[in-house]
C-alpha cells in the first residue's frame, strides 16, 4: 500500500528490556490513529444486511485495518531474536551485531534500503544515532540528554534513571501513548510450544529461576532454598529449577534435599519461553525470563532492591498477577554495591514468601 508507514524499532538490551519493548510494536498497529480510524469511520453499517454480506463486510473491514496498519520492524541482538520473533506484531528483524559488522557504509546502505521513514532508538548509542540520521529516515525517535541527541529530531526528554515508573511505560512514551497498558495474550503468541518436560497439569508447576544477569542484587541463594523447600514440601506443588549452563551449581545449591527437578542449562531460549508458557507460578529475582512469564501470563514472584533504578516500579514485571518482596525500612542503600555490601536481600523472610505464595494458590492455579 502507497505510503504505509514503515517503522523500526531499536533495543539492543536483554531479554528483559525486550521484552518490555515489544508492547510499542502492539500499540503502533493495532491502536494507530488510522487503525482506529476505519474501524469508527470507514466500515460499512450492517444494518439489513444478510449473513453472506455481513460476513464480506467484515473480512473487506479486516482488510481496510490491516492495510492502515504500520509494517513495525525490530532491530536487537542475535541471541534475542527468537522471543521478538515470537512476537506477531513485528513484521521483521535486524540482527544489530550482523548489521554492523560490515562498517558504517554497508549499514548506512542497507537501512536505507528498507525505506523506514520513523525510527524510535530505545536504547540509545552515538553509532545507531549517526546510522539512522545518515540513513535519511524521516522522524527520528530518541533520547534529548546525550551529547549526540541533536542526530535526532523528536528527542524525548526524561531521565529513566530516576525509575519513576516502568521501563514498559517509559517505552510506549516514547510513542507517545501514555494510557494503561497491560500484556495481551497474543504478544508472545508465535513461541512454540515445548512439550520436552512433562509435566503434571493437576499441581501448581512452579518455575524458581535463582540466577540473574548481574544488573540488580540478588535474593541470596539460602533463601531461594529455603522457598523450594517450603513449596516441595506441599504436594500441591511441582518445582523446577531452571537457569543457564554457568548456573548449574547454584541451582543445585538451591535444590538442597527437595525433589525439585533441576533443568538448568538444558534449555534453550525459545523452549525455556515455551516451557514458562505452561507454568502456573514462576519465582525469580529481577531478570528477563520474569518479564517472559509476565507476558505469558504466568503468575510471577519477584525479589527486588529499593534503589529507583533497580526498583519494582521500574523492573517489576507488568501484570497483576504477581508478588514483589523488597528489603525493609532497613535498607536505605544508595547503590547496588552499598546493597550487595550489606546484604539487604537477605533480609527478605522465605516463611513470608512461602505463605503469601500459598494465599493466592487459587489464583495461580485458574487465573481468578
Amino acid at each position: 500500500m502507497a505510503g504505509k508507514e514503515k517503522i523500526l524499532i531499536i533495543r539492543s538490551d536483554r531479554i528483559g528490556d525486550v521484552v518490555l519493548t515489544l508492547p510499542m510494536a502492539e500499540v503502533l498497529k493495532k491502536r494507530s490513529n488510522a487503525g482506529k480510524h476505519f474501524e469508527k469511520s470507514e466500515l460499512k453499517t450492517t444494518r439489513g444486511m444478510g449473513e453472506h454480506e455481513i460476513l464480506n463486510n467484515s473480512n473487506e473491514a479486516k482488510t481496510q485495518i490491516k492495510d492502515a496498519e504500520p509494517e513495525v520492524w525490530f532491530m536487537g541482538r542475535g541471541y534475542t531474536e527468537s522471543i521478538i520473533k515470537a512476537c506477531p506484531f513485528i513484521d521483521g528483524f535486524i540482527n544489530r551485531e550482523e548489521f554492523e559488522s560490515k562498517g558504517l557504509t554497508e549499514a548506512v546502505s542497507q537501512l536505507k534500503k528498507h525505506s523506514f521513514n520513523r525510527v524510535f532508538v530505545v536504547s540509545p548509542d552515538f553509532k545507531i544515532a549517526l546510522i539512522t540520521r545518515l540513513a535519511g529516515i524521516e522522524k527520528r525517535t530518541g533520547t534529548g540528554y546525550r551529547w549526540y541527541s541533536f542526530l535526532f529530531n523528536d528527542r524525548i526528554f526524561e531521565h529513566r534513571k530516576t525509575g519513576e515508573k516502568s521501563e514498559l511505560e517509559y517505552n510506549l512514551g516514547m510513542i507517545p501513548w501514555n494510557k494503561d497498558y497491560q500484556y495481551s495474550p497474543e504478544i508472545l503468541g508465535l513461541a512454540p510450544e515445548y512439550d520436552g518436560i512433562k509435566v503434571d497439569s493437576r499441581k501448581i508447576v512452579t518455575i524458581v529461576h535463582p540466577g540473574s544477569g548481574g544488573s540488580s542484587v540478588d535474593l541470596p541463594a539460602l533463601r531461594f532454598r529455603e522457598i523450594v523447600k517450603g513449596l516441595d514440601e506441599d504436594e500441591r506443588f511441582e518445582v523446577y529449577i531452571t537457569g543457564a549452563a554457568n548456573e548449574v551449581a547454584l541451582c543445585n545449591e538451591v535444590k538442597g534435599e527437595s525433589k525439585a527437578k533441576v533443568v538448568a542449562g538444558e534449555l534453550t531460549l525459545p523452549e525455556l519461553t515455551g516451557f514458562i508458557k505452561k507454568c502456573d507460578l514462576f519465582i525469580s529475582n529481577s531478570t528477563g525470563p520474569i518479564h517472559i512469564a509476565a507476558a505469558a501470563e504466568c503468575f510471577t514472584v519477584g525479589f527486588y532492591p529499593k534503589m529507583p533504578a533497580c526498583s519494582a516500579t521500574r523492573w517489576g514485571p507488568r501484570t497483576k498477577r504477581r508478588l514483589i518482596f523488597e528489603p525493609g525500612e532497613e535498607c536505605g542503600c544508595t547503590s547496588l554495591k552499598q546493597c550487595a555490601r550489606l546484604n539487604c536481600m537477605n533480609n527478605i523472610d522465605s516463611s513470608d514468601v512461602i505463605q503469601s505464595i500459598k494465599e493466592k494458590i487459587n489464583e495461580i492455579k485458574t487465573g481468578k
